[in-house]
């Protein structure tokens, strides 16, 4: 099969006329995105946005821990919107297995053995024993 040279002189233009539509287009790499100030104003104009996406996350504190946690590491990063959707990502499991990990405590006194156990759900509790008076301590835990 032979391309006459009138084809060839057709292809070849086509050719460059892509080449210079992709010289036009940056690739995501290149792209020039705004300012952090400007990229964090816009995550701040649409935390309602966030939130619905995120219910179970306090967004607006969440941003705040995100610029502190950046201050703090000395990080800079190219695209903050996406390193804020990670973050609440990363957040949003953390909640969730949180939750998960319900302990109940069963307290009891160490002075005697029949006085009677007391459970809760708090750890740091201060429960006293109505026979001895002495403080109940944990005695065992129990995931639920």
């Amino acid at each position: 099969m032979s391309i006459n040279k009138k084809e060839l002189e057709d292809l070849i233009l086509r050719i460059e006329g892509l080449e210079k539509r992709l010289d036009k287009l940056d690739p995501i790499s290149k792209r020039k995105l705004p300012s952090k100030k400007e990229q964090v104003e816009e995550i701040q104009n649409n935390l309602e946005e966030w939130s619905k996406k995120f219910p179970s996350l306090d967004v607006e504190f969440e941003l705040l821990k995100m610029l502190d946690w950046l201050k703090a590491n000395q990080k800079r990063k190219k695209d903050y919107k996406a390193f804020f959707r990670n973050w609440l990502r990363k957040s949003s499991n953390s909640v969730e297995k949180k939750v998960e990990e319900v302990y109940r405590y069963i307290y009891g006194c160490n002075n005697r053995d029949d006085c009677s156990t007391q459970e809760s759900e708090y750890k740091d509790m201060y429960i006293f024993c109505k026979k001895c008076s002495a403080q109940k301590t944990i005695i065992k835990s129990i995931k639920s």
